[in-house]
């Protein structure tokens, strides 16, 4: 995939970013180190940075190689993003021409286990697989009202994770060091609250979008995506 720069004629994202999602808010987490989302840029969600291109290293779900790809950048405390986390599953499982990756973008002033879940998440995935991953991301969705340690401990033990090794992973700075990057990307690339996504086009180019769009937007999108 390309990075021929955003901003592709797709009346319907730029009508999605004129729907709200979680405010963005600078500022750090409590407990897990710091991650910082400051930012000098101001303005909407079209930009001209580099956008990191998804691969092999990226946690996704579908198919690498297929036409279109969501890149979500996500907050699993977000109210947002668990209202559009199904609306992307039922996207991917219906059609094999699109791929869902996830980055992570946790608000940590406004979300207090929104940092913690991300290491927990990303400690899952290193230690075990990406299919592991997804489905920390589908159950921790499904009960943003129980993030806390002990949660993330019981459901990485459930998926087959060593307690201790996962612990000892958490404490791990290169962890923080990763989620940094994708909330740095998310801002460079416009983001300024949750749920954001970047839609990458066929041909490479990048369509942001941003809140929880209903199914049969974002399937439109797609379509469009497709064919630019």
């Amino acid at each position: 995939m390309g990075r021929n720069g955003y901003g592709i004629p797709i009346a319907i994202v730029v009508a999605g970013l004129l729907i709200a999602g979680s405010l963005f808010l600078t500022g750090g987490s409590r407990g897990d180190g710091q991650l910082s989302t400051n930012t000098g840029h101001s303005g909407g969600g079209t930009t001209n940075a580099p956008f990191r291109t998804p691969d092999e290293t990226d946690h996704v779900r579908g198919n690498l190689n297929a036409k279109v790809t969501l890149v979500e950048f996500s907050d699993f405390e977000c109210p947002f993003c668990a209202r559009l986390h199904p609306t992307l599953t039922r996207i991917v499982e219906e059609d094999e021409d699109v791929a869902w990756v996830y980055r992570h973008f946790p608000l940590s002033t406004i979300h207090r286990s929104a940092l913690s879940s991300a290491i927990a998440s990303e400690c899952v995935a290193r230690l075990g697989t990406n299919d592991d991953f997804w489905s920390f991301t589908d159950v921790a969705f499904a009960n943003q009202r129980n993030l806390n340690d002990r949660w993330f401990e019981e459901t990485a033990v459930s998926l087959g994770i060593d307690a201790e090794a996962f612990a000892t992973c958490r404490a791990d700075r290169t962890v923080l060091a990763d989620i940094q990057a994708d909330a740095d990307e998310a801002i460079s690339a416009g983001g300024r609250g949750t749920p954001f996504v970047v839609v990458v086009t066929a041909n490479g180019q990048l369509a942001p979008f941003s809140g929880a769009l209903p199914y049969e937007q974002i399937k439109s999108v797609v379509e469009q995506a497709k064919v630019n």
